[in-house]
């Protein structure tokens, strides 16, 4: 019987070892510095945004026209029609420009906030993927999608105004020359409040729920960090982000376009003339661009990520 204790404690003391490399997999001493980081959101973003551009530029259409009768496939059928494929591409540039600021602040802002808040909320541990707190995620996921957005606004702002301008512009820097010409640089931070608003929701929505559902997902199905936890993970996020910030979203798009000057003038003057529901115009395809959006992204930037630095978010 001797020499079998030693054996049961050796097998114990790994399997313990083994939970506990899991479980630190997460840890801040895990997090990749800003210079890896950034690259890999950018190059993330820049294929998610190329792959689901024309659901955002049909969704934008939607909102800004206040006819209800207009349908998803309607306006992108007359779209191709009138003007063209490459027309539904519109905007592409300062679009990407927009993620690698937006995204690449918002994401790195996120993670260091929860692994912050983290260890300032427990013992000093940093196990995020196991210890951190649904409330933390969704502080760390609002406060870093306002911050993100807001450095952003201007290349946003340029994306709609091609979007909607109906050949106004004759491109990305004649968007930018007229803008600056007839409303100086104030103007690029025209509806910065509803942009802000809506990126602090969908955030609240989408960093904090993709980051708890992959845990959960993981934790319940026994599935490993892979592509049908990210997948998954996208799809609930995607539709958490779309409830929460698509009236912020329909608020943003008519503001910036110039129907109305403020949010709060947005808001009040398409429930009178349109309903409460018209606030959540847009929101299916809101919804199919958030999903696949986040899927492609968050597939891209897991798998360039392991590869590089050998950790996932």
């Amino acid at each position: 019987m001797v020499p079998r204790i030693p054996v049961v404690h050796c097998q114990h003391h790994a399997a313990n070892n083994a939970v506990q490399g899991q479980r630190s997999s997460s840890n801040t001493s895990q997090t990749p510095p800003l210079h890896i980081r950034i690259p890999l959101i950018q190059a993330s973003a820049l294929v998610a945004e190329s792959v689901t551009f024309p659901i955002d530029f049909v969704k934008t259409r939607m909102q800004v026209h206040s006819s209800g009768t207009a349908k998803f496939s309607g306006v992108l059928a007359s779209t191709v029609r009138q003007h063209g494929v490459w027309e539904i591409y519109k905007g592409i540039q300062p679009a990407v420009i927009r993620h690698w600021v937006y995204t690449a602040t918002r994401v790195v802002l996120y993670e260091d906030l929860r692994n912050a808040l983290t260890k300032l909320h427990g013992d000093g541990t940093m196990d995020t993927s196991a210890d951190t707190p649904l409330w933390i995620r969704m502080v760390a996921g609002f406060t870093a999608g306002g911050i993100g957005q807001l450095l952003a606004s201007p290349a946003d702002l340029v994306k709609v105004r091609l979007q909607t301008g109906s050949g106004q512009y004759k491109g990305f820097l004649d968007a930018i020359r007229s803008i600056h010409r007839s409303e100086g640089l104030a103007g690029f931070y025209r509806g910065w409040q509803p942009n802000v608003t809506r990126a602090c929701l969908v955030n609240l929505g989408e960093l904090a729920t993709y980051d708890q559902a992959k845990r959960n997902v993981m934790l319940v199905t026994g599935l490993g960090d892979g592509v049908y936890t990210h997948t998954l993970s996208a799809l609930c996020s995607g539709f958490f982000a779309a409830l929460c910030s698509t009236p912020a979203d329909v608020c943003k798009s008519r503001v910036m376009s110039g129907a109305y000057p403020t949010m709060l003038s947005c808001v009040v003057g398409t429930v009178k003339q349109e309903g409460v529901a018209a606030l959540w115009k847009g929101f299916f395809p809101t919804w199919l661009r958030l999903g696949p959006w986040q899927f492609c992204f968050w597939l891209s930037y897991e798998h360039l990520r392991m590869q590089t630095t050998g950790s996932g978010f």
